[in-house]
C-alpha cells in the first residue's frame, strides 16, 4: 500500500484533540482546495480507500495523540463526506510537476511576478530547481481552475525574487491567463505585471532568467 496519503493526513491531525466533524470538514476541505503532494482528488480518494482496506497498519503511530481504531474511524467517515461532497471541483490550483519543463521553457512569457519571501509566498515555497537544467533555474507548473496550464519560472537563489510567468502556445490571450492566475492562487494583483517591450530588462537588468530563450 502507498501510504503518503495516510501519512499526510496523520501530519494534519497531529495537534488535533478530538477528531470530530470539524476536522472531517477541515480535511475533506484542505483535500479539495489544497491537494496533497500535486495529485488528483480522485487520487486522494484512492489513497484513503487503501488506507482503509488494509487489515492492519504496519506503522508507528505513538506519536500520534489518536489510536489505530480512532483514525480508522476517521477515514470512513472522511470518506462519506468526500462523496457527500461530489461532484467535485477541480480544485484553485494543482501543480502538475515538472515532466514539460521543456515546453514550458521555451514558451510564451506572459507576466513579470515579484515573489515574496517563501516563508510568506506559498507560490515561492513550490518552486523547486528543475532537474538537470545547466542554469538551476526553479520552477512551478501549475494547471488553474481555469484550465489554463502555466509555469512559475524563477532565477537559482540567491539571485532576486524575480519570477516569470509562462504558458504554452496556444493558449488563451495573454491578460485571460494572467488573470486566471490571480484569481486562482490568490496572488497580489500589485505584484504581478503584464510582459511588454524590454520589460523584463527594466527590472532585472537586461535579461530573462537564464536559459528561457535558448
Amino acid at each position: 500500500m502507498n501510504s503518503g496519503m495516510l501519512e499526510a493526513i496523520l501530519y494534519c491531525l497531529q495537534f488535533s484533540r478530538e477528531l470530530g466533524d470539524e476536522e472531517v470538514e477541515r480535511i475533506s476541505r484542505m483535500i479539495l482546495e489544497q491537494p496533497f503532494s500535486d495529485l488528483t482528488t480522485e487520487e486522494q480518494y484512492a489513497g484513503i480507500e487503501a488506507a482503509v482496506a488494509v487489515d492492519a497498519w504496519e506503522k508507528d503511530l505513538s506519536w500520534q495523540p489518536h489510536d489505530e481504531p480512532s483514525v480508522r474511524n476517521f477515514l470512513r467517515r472522511l470518506l462519506e463526506r468526500l462523496d457527500a461532497l461530489r461532484p467535485w471541483q477541480e480544485p484553485p490550483f494543482r501543480s502538475l510537476g515538472l515532466s514539460r519543463w521543456q515546453e514550458f521553457k521555451h514558451g510564451t512569457p506572459l507576466a513579470h511576478v515579484q515573489l515574496y519571501s517563501p516563508a510568506q509566498d506559498q507560490m515561492h515555497a513550490r518552486l523547486r530547481t528543475v532537474p538537470e537544467d545547466q542554469h538551476r533555474l526553479r520552477a512551478l507548473v501549475l494547471r488553474l481552475r481555469s484550465g489554463d496550464e502555466v509555469a512559475l519560472v524563477a532565477p537559482p537563489l540567491p539571485n532576486g525574487d524575480d519570477a516569470v510567468l509562462m504558458a504554452v502556445p496556444p493558449h488563451r490571450p495573454a491578460q485571460k491567463v494572467i488573470e486566471a492566475f490571480l484569481i486562482h492562487t490568490g496572488y497580489p494583483p500589485g505584484r504581478v505585471s503584464p510582459a511588454g517591450r524590454r520589460w523584463w530588462g527594466r527590472r532585472s537588468g537586461g535579461t530573462l532568467p537564464p536559459g528561457l530563450r535558448d
